[in-house]
């Protein structure tokens, strides 16, 4: 059963097993910021204006939408440890003391953070109801707690925080950009989807999708509401550019995924871009609007963009794709080749069958994580199977791309994968299903 320690509840995987009356099997299979100062504060916290040295985490991992991590770590080699919450819909890690923090929203929006150390979980704070469905957490010198946006803010529409931490950028209700700083908001007007996020695209430079449209009915991502325009703004939210689509187009996504694909050292603005009449392709857009390049078409469906990292064999950034997520399964590898930075080729270099980065209908597109998960030097793409009862560790090769080795669920995954670079270098890695949380941690 698990124990109690300082009037906190410690988890370990062997204790947890066995109160649940679970035969031990072997427990090794192949398997940026400070840390929490480990003060309990059970009352949760009505944001007010944002405080000085505040920093950040996402369930997205990155505020750009790229989900890769830093660091190396084998976690293949590290017992996992399963933290035994109820109903977990949502997870956010961030570093703590060379070990990890994990926050775990339940489907009621009850909010608990456990520190994952030295091979077991130990509750530590209890933050009660989120009204926010997608938490953010913030950490200042006076501890750790989920970010209360008011309720001008949308529900499904995370936050992303600039200036260190002193503005915050979110989605209003009405679908304006709101942007707050020294406790003053202005009214960005942009027509945003009501679970759109704002990505950065470089300290001062920021995108979104606005001008909101039903003309594309595909509800594959939680509605039949989805983006008709690309809008970069600066972090005060003056609007920079505004790019629309052609209709019958849509760009069906929350946000952009803004990242480096050409290897010139500026992000690119990656996006699906879908309709009825010739299905879904991903684009490729600069900062200033301009379209860089296109992919190839697939038929009707969805393509979700994952991450982008150096999984080229040449170790040449790619984007990570899984095509229809919910019929084909099929992961691709994309390369954007450039020529002078305006016209170019977005082609897709090696494909592999098997994946599942999202149920139909979720809200959830945090289905993935690129990072060196297992110390070799190279990115590997963790990202879920068919089943979604495992996460299979895919590496670019030569020939085309593999699985190389599998983390066990044991149960299928309902939460966004997610992860945290630690402190020192390692790597944590969490996956939440209905029997809880599992974390691998690996330094």
């Amino acid at each position: 059963m698990p124990r109690a320690v300082t009037g906190r509840t410690v988890y370990t995987r062997r204790g947890l097993l066995a109160s649940l009356g679970v035969a031990l099997a072997g427990c090794g299979s192949p398997a940026t910021d400070a840390g929490s100062d480990g003060t309990d504060l059970a009352t949760p916290r009505a944001e007010t204006t944002t405080p000085t040295a505040a920093s950040h985490w996402y369930p997205h991992v990155q505020p750009s939408g790229n989900r890769r991590l830093d660091g190396a770590g084998d976690v293949r080699a590290a017992s996992p440890v399963d933290i035994p919450a109820e109903t977990p819909s949502w997870l956010v890690a961030l570093p703590a003391d060379g070990s990890s923090d994990w926050v775990v929203v339940s489907d009621d929006g009850r909010a608990t953070r456990y520190r994952v150390a030295d091979g077991e979980a130990t509750e530590r704070e209890s933050y009660g109801p989120l009204a926010h469905e997608v938490p953010v957490i913030r950490r200042t010198d006076a501890g750790i707690a989920p970010v209360r946006p008011p309720a001008t803010v949308s529900p499904t529409a995370p936050p992303t925080f600039a200036d260190g931490g002193q503005t915050r950028l979110a989605i209003g209700v009405e679908g304006d950009l709101l942007v707050t700083r020294d406790g003053t908001t202005e009214r960005v007007a942009v027509d945003a989807p009501s679970d759109g996020r704002v990505v950065r695209v470089s300290d001062d430079r920021y995108a979104l999708l606005g001008d909101a449209t039903d003309r594309y009915r595909h509800r594959a991502l939680g509605d039949t509401i989805e983006g008709g325009s690309l809008v970069v703004v600066d972090s005060r939210g003056t609007v920079e550019t505004r790019q629309e689509i052609e209709a019958p187009a849509v760009f069906e996504a929350q946000a952009p995924l803004a990242a480096d694909l050409d290897g010139d050292g500026d992000r690119e603005l990656l996006v699906p871009v879908s309709d009825s009449a010739d299905g879904a392709r991903i684009a490729a857009f600069a900062p200033d609007g301009t379209r860089l390049a296109t992919g190839p078409i697939h038929g009707s469906g969805w393509r979700h963009p994952l991450a982008v990292a150096p999984f080229g064999p040449d170790g040449q950034p790619e984007l990570a794709v899984v095509r229809k997520p919910h019929v084909e399964h099929v992961l691709e590898f994309y390369r954007l080749d450039a020529d002078g930075g305006t016209v170019g080729e977005l082609s897709v270099d090696a494909t592999l069958q098997g994946f599942r980065s999202h149920t139909y209908g979720s809200r959830n597109l945090d289905g993935a994580l690129a990072a060196d998960f297992d110390g070799d030097g190279r990115v590997e793409l963790l990202v879920p199977t068919t089943r979604r009862t495992d996460l299979g560790a895919v590496d670019r090769t030569a020939d085309g791309a593999a699985i190389e080795w599998r983390l066990p669920l044991e149960s299928s995954l309902r939460t966004n994968l997610t992860g945290v670079t630690l402190d020192g270098g390692g790597i944590a890695v969490g996956a939440g299903t209905g029997d809880g949380v599992r974390v691998w941690q690996a330094r």
